[in-house]
């Protein structure tokens, strides 16, 4: 499972980066990186409209327009889509002035910013595009070439990058997901003696201050509990609560029932065959990370 925790972990943390990137582009005006720091093209909005700019047209603007943009807060949408609440000023502006722009991020780089004049309607154009993505119904020959041309490997992550940010129960999504991973890797690491926050680390494949950050914030949340761990004073053991149960409950539940609308067109021998190879997937995975780890 450490790949898949490390995917869900890892997607958000490249967008933010990919993202700062470009804040500290267009803030120190270097046309270097401002051209590194996009896709060839980029989609960007303005007085004129919205359209697709070459990096070195993108470069030119930020030398240009003379424009600051600093950072207030991040809203995490979901598949490399984020919102960020800048100010904003403008060399003829004697103030700042508050907007919002929506990123998307495509591999390492932003392929799309567009701004808005608040956080609200950034917000719901984020999520809309969210949605129209995610329910668009490609055609089935064209879906077929494309994991063929992709690779069985390249297909498989994918899909564990699109559904692992899915689950969106009461709360933000980005935090409530983070909640589920960080209490399900408690629960999967349920037949140890004591699990302390090395272990879910371990579990997730991320580093020790990542999986202390998601376990603070799932014990402020009353899914996990922590105390002293008898073996050692000196370390915090993790343990899971009613609550923690409760959450994982639903996000079974919720898992269930979206493989069985994605395969309700499957026979009961399709389904049960999927089943055992992934299942065969599960059994190797500890291995092979641990080899990459």
């Amino acid at each position: 499972m450490r790949i898949a925790y490390s995917l869900q972990v890892n997607t958000s943390e490249l967008t933010e980066a990919a993202v700062g990137r470009w804040h500290a582009a267009v803030d120190g005006k270097d046309p270097a990186a401002a051209r590194l720091a996009v896709c060839d093209p980029i989609v960007v909005n303005g007085p004129k409209g919205a359209g697709p700019i070459t990096p070195g047209e993108f470069a030119d603007w930020i030398t240009r327009s003379g424009v600051e943009l600093r950072p207030r807060s991040w809203h995490p949408i979901g598949d490399g889509v984020t919102v960020v609440e800048q100010d904003a000023r403008w060399p003829q502006d004697a103030g700042w002035t508050r907007v919002a722009t929506v990123f998307r991020v495509t591999g390492d780089r932003v392929s799309a910013a567009l701004r808005f004049t608040d956080l609200r309607a950034a917000l719901d154009f984020a999520r809309l595009h969210i949605e129209l993505v995610a329910t668009e119904p490609p055609s089935h020959v064209a879906r077929q070439d494309a994991v063929v041309e992709a690779g069985a490997g390249q297909a498989l992550f994918r899909f564990v990058r699109h559904w692992s940010r899915r689950w969106n129960a009461d709360g933000t999504p980005a935090e409530r997901g983070r909640d589920v991973q960080v209490t399900e890797a408690v629960h999967a690491l349920r037949g140890r003696q004591q699990v302390t926050v090395n272990d879910v680390a371990a579990e997730l494949g991320i580093d020790q201050s990542g999986a202390s950050r998601m376990v603070a914030h799932a014990v402020d949340q009353g899914y996990l509990i922590t105390h002293r761990a008898p073996a050692d004073a000196r370390r915090r053991a993790v343990g899971l609560t009613d609550a923690g149960l409760a959450l994982l409950d639903a996000a079974h539940s919720w898992q269930e029932s979206t493989f069985a609308a994605l395969t309700s067109d499957w026979t009961g021998a399709e389904r049960a065959e999927f089943h055992r190879a992934m299942l065969r997937l599960l059994d190797r995975s500890p291995e092979l990370s641990a080899g990459l780890g």
